[in-house]
């Protein structure tokens, strides 16, 4: 007791004014990360929970502020404001030595599951059109849905099969072959250190399967109870959300962000799959439209960008064949 004593009479005056565990750090209940979707997506193309955290100081400049302020006034009521501020490094040094707080994860938790979509690295070919062509498509009906089965493990004839059927069918203009899933991000990356090791991505229970085209907004989905297995290509994986593709399939049927609930999420192996995957194109069409909107931002535009929204003076065309036009890059749409 003597020695206790001694040692709490030799600490330093402001060492009697801390306490010490804090949480410096408030995360309010209705606080959460679904208006950030482009950090999200961040994380999961680097594996890690970085870009959230390198966020972190600008939504919280001053975290630790108010705890000063409260040892402050408490020394100064006792008259050692001048201690205060002799040490306040010291006392501020302490603070974030023992903090106890994780914005990250209270963040995460408020904002719960997400959509998220693992591309199967497939396309199906679909109708296309031409000015003065008769209207064609690739490859049958029958041959996209036998693909798709094989892909999937499917076998013909039965209810999932039918439902595959459907999907081709409605799906007429094709696009990518794509599973759809509603999962928390902690789930599908590896904290901070970037080392994740799966080599498998498991889909067994109900899940959306679609083949959808980003870049017209169009396609179909369906529901389906499927069990299977693919190697696991992060660069197939990202979230549904505009900062990879210009129409979602949340914006082509309309529907919420929370609309993925229902179905299953998937598990990872570190056990290699012997059902390889393509890398996606996705990627590379995000990347395209990463670079129209910078040149729009820049004050240009492209042709080839589809996208009215960035072409300036765009005007219309009542000649054969009537269009828009872009008068500065010579982009057209035809009627």
């Amino acid at each position: 007791m003597e020695t206790q004593q001694q040692e709490y009479e030799s600490l330093p005056i402001w060492r009697n004014y801390v306490d010490d565990d804090y949480e410096l750090y408030y995360v309010d209940y209705r606080d959460d990360l679904s208006e950030q979707k482009g950090i999200i997506e961040e994380c999961v193309r680097k594996n890690n929970l970085c870009p959230i955290s390198e966020k972190i100081d600008e939504w919280w400049e001053y975290p630790e502020g108010y705890q000063l302020d409260e040892i402050k006034k408490n020394m100064e009521n006792d008259g050692f404001g001048y201690v205060y501020d002799e040490c306040q490094d010291y006392i501020r040094e302490w603070l974030w030595e023992h903090d106890t707080s994780d914005p990250v994860k209270d963040l995460l938790r408020n904002t719960g599951g997400m959509t998220f979509f693992y591309d199967l690295g497939i396309e199906v070919d679909g109708w296309h059109e031409a000015f003065l062509c008769s209207p064609w498509r690739g490859e049958t009906e029958a041959q996209a849905a036998y693909k798709i089965r094989r892909k999937l493990g499917i076998k013909k004839g039965t209810k999932e099969a039918r439902y595959i059927d459907q999907l081709v069918a409605n799906a007429s203009y094709g696009g990518h072959l794509r599973i759809y899933f509603n999962a928390d991000l902690e789930n599908l990356v590896d904290g901070y250190d970037g080392s994740h090791n799966a080599k498998t991505i498991v889909f067994k229970g109900r899940f959306a399967v679609a083949v959808y085209d980003p870049v017209n907004g169009s396609g179909d989905y369906q529901d389906m109870n499927i069990d299977c297995s693919f190697a696991f290509n992060r660069d197939n994986l990202f979230l549904s959300c505009k900062s990879v593709e210009r129409y979602t399939i949340e914006d082509c049927f309309g529907m919420s962000d929370g609309w993925a609930e229902e179905y299953n999420e998937p598990t990872f192996s570190a056990k290699p799959s012997k059902h390889k995957t393509r890398t996606s194109s996705t990627s590379a069409i995000a990347d395209q439209e990463a670079e129209y909107e910078r040149v729009f931002k820049a004050g240009g535009c492209t042709c080839g960008d589809t996208n009215l929204k960035r072409h300036r003076n765009v005007h219309y065309i009542n000649m054969p064949p009537c269009r828009l036009e872009c008068p500065h890059c010579g982009q057209e749409w035809i009627d």
